[in-house]
């Protein structure tokens, strides 16, 4: 039996590159630690866990030790490593992370009283060390996939956990003594998440400072204009980091104030135009507390994102109101920028999901979905006949393009109400849809579209559509879709923008689309933050709140087991 698994250890430690231990046979003292470590992992408890993170992470700590070539991995004599792995916990903080939910100190304090003792027994080693495997599988679990599975807040993120995925990498680390770099090869490579981590450390620094304070609305204040509210104008703008903290009691609304007030405005989405207004006001008043709530939830939604997405790649981030179209070849495109327009926040949300684009289709049919059909037209159509001529509408058995319209006769209102008939709009520059629309399918019944309604891009929050996404700049996002495709340049773009029937073009390559949603991001190299319009910031929040207090458990000392 020994010999066995010997040789499943020397095959395991050839599959995985990893140095064999010190004693292939082994000897009476290995097979003691062996013995408690397979008492520790079967039981139901564990005397140093609390009990929901030990199941939790049970599955994954078995394989950890069961395809590891040495029987204790942190407290192993021959290369102690558990100091780097309480390192390692020190720097959860650095990701928004509190290192105390990976039980740092009550660890750090059990290690410091073991290594002092002349004697471990071979139980407190195996307690330790598998104590140790737990928290780091639970802590990279947290950095790789989230604290919380977006599913339980019934959001859409194609999130799939498995902290099995993380075992390979832990060994490898250990065997290359990298324990200190597994945060970096766990955590999402997107420069957006980097960045904000950066940020999240700023704020930090900032918070420990004076506290913001409450400045109350009583006019607007425009630049040159003399008001006694500057100085503490300056002093807030000052603590924020935006200005630098002087002691100037002048009142005067001066060029230097208004550029920071301009990147105040900038940071929290609002109109650049220097005039300290009631929503300037209320950026002043934010907490530093906020921003680095809004940041630490920002990085835990990244971590639901698709990992290791390579571009392109198009990616709407909906409480920013905003598009961003990556190439694939960063150094012949550049990427594309636009703003955006999505769903109302009362009732008609645009669903959080990932989908892959294939094809485009110009001047296209609006399929009229059965509730805008039943709730807005029809009401209008039983009053004005005509409300389907003179909005460019016509009567449909089914919604394919080829599908023949059909004469509005008498008993037409029944039969859609009946839903034995539909409704779309034909093409042309006033359809819903624009000139263009971008489908990637979905059961949401979602896409990307183009709008005759221009002027509503003008505004600041553009929560304003049924459900469906609608971009503002149409002909450079095809541009971009199509660069690949030969014969698709600006002029047959927008030729095919003008044709009087659909026209479906595919692409090359299918194109992912990721929709997320978060508060915090970086435009321009600066964290900006965002309206929470659908209120996912606050069920985020208390979700993460509930887990804290439930994994809150306390640590026990074992003197003697």
């Amino acid at each position: 039996m020994i010999k066995m698994v010997a040789i499943i250890l020397f095959l395991l430690s050839q599959l995985f590159a990893l140095p064999v231990y010190s004693q292939i046979l082994p000897d009476k003292k290995i097979i003691a630690i062996d013995t408690a470590i397979t008492q520790v992992i079967s039981a139901d408890t564990h005397p140093l866990l609390g009990y929901k993170d030990f199941l939790n992470y049970k599955t994954a700590l078995t394989n950890l030790y069961f395809l590891s070539p040495q029987q204790l991995l942190w407290i192993n004599p021959n290369k102690p490593q558990i100091e780097a792995v309480l390192k390692l916990f020190t720097s959860a903080a650095d990701s928004g992370l509190n290192p105390e939910d990976y039980c740092l100190s009550k660890l750090t304090e059990q290690w410091n009283r073991l290594k002092n003792k002349t004697y471990i027994s071979h139980s407190e080693q195996a307690l330790l060390d598998t104590a140790i495997s737990t928290n780091l599988i639970h802590f990279l679990s947290d950095l790789r996939f989230g604290r919380i599975n977006p599913k339980t807040l019934k959001l859409n993120n194609n999130s799939q956990q498995n902290a099995f995925t993380l075992v390979p990498v832990i060994l490898k680390a250990i065997a290359e003594g990298k324990v200190t770099q597994l945060s970096k090869l766990v955590e999402p490579n997107n420069k957006t998440y980097q960045q904000l981590k950066k940020s999240l450390l700023s704020y930090k620094n900032r918070e420990a400072s004076e506290a913001i304070k409450n400045l109350h609305y009583i006019s607007s204040i425009h630049p040159s204009e003399v008001s006694p509210q500057i100085a503490a104008i300056r002093h807030q703008l000052g603590l924020l980091g935006l200005t630098a903290i002087e002691n100037n009691s002048s009142y005067q609304y001066d060029e230097t104030l208004v550029s920071a007030i301009k990147k105040l405005q900038f940071q929290h989405g609002l109109k650049e135009d220097g005039v300290i207004g009631k929503n300037t006001f209320k950026a002043l008043n934010t907490p530093i507390s906020q921003y680095i709530q809004k940041i630490k939830l920002a990085l835990e939604r990244f971590r639901w994102l698709p990992k290791n997405q390579q571009p392109p790649v198009i990616m709407v981030n909906i409480p920013a109101f905003h598009l961003t179209a990556y190439p694939a070849d960063k150094e012949k495109n550049q990427q594309v920028n636009m703003r955006v327009i999505v769903g109302k926040s009362k009732k008609n949300k645009s669903p959080i999901f990932t989908a892959k684009m294939y094809y485009l289709e110009f001047s296209p049919y609006w399929n009229i979905p059965k509730s805008i059909t039943f709730k807005e037209i029809l009401p209008k159509l039983q009053q004005y006949p005509l409300y389907l001529d003179q909005h460019n509408m016509e009567l449909v058995a089914g919604f394919h393009n080829n599908e023949a319209a059909l004469p509005y006769q008498e008993n037409s209102l029944a039969q859609l109400q009946s839903g034995e008939l539909k409704l779309r709009q034909r093409p042309g520059k006033n359809n819903s849809l624009g000139r263009v629309k971008f489908i990637f399918p979905n059961n949401y019944n979602v896409y990307l579209h183009d709008t005759p309604a221009r002027h509503l891009f003008r505004k600041p929050r553009r929560d304003l559509s049924h459900g469906c996404i609608r971009v503002e700049k149409p002909i450079e996002l095809a541009r971009f879709l199509l660069q690949t495709k030969q014969g698709w340049n600006q002029k047959e773009i927008e030729k095919a923008m003008r044709l009087s029937s659909p026209k479906k073009v595919w692409l090359n390559k299918a194109v992912p689309v990721i929709i997320y949603y978060s508060t915090a991001s970086i435009v321009r190299g600066e964290a900006v933050f965002y309206n929470d319009i659908y209120h996912y910031d606050k069920a985020l929040s208390q979700a993460l709140n509930k887990q804290n207090n439930l994994s809150l458990q306390p640590l026990a000392k074992v003197d003697k087991l």
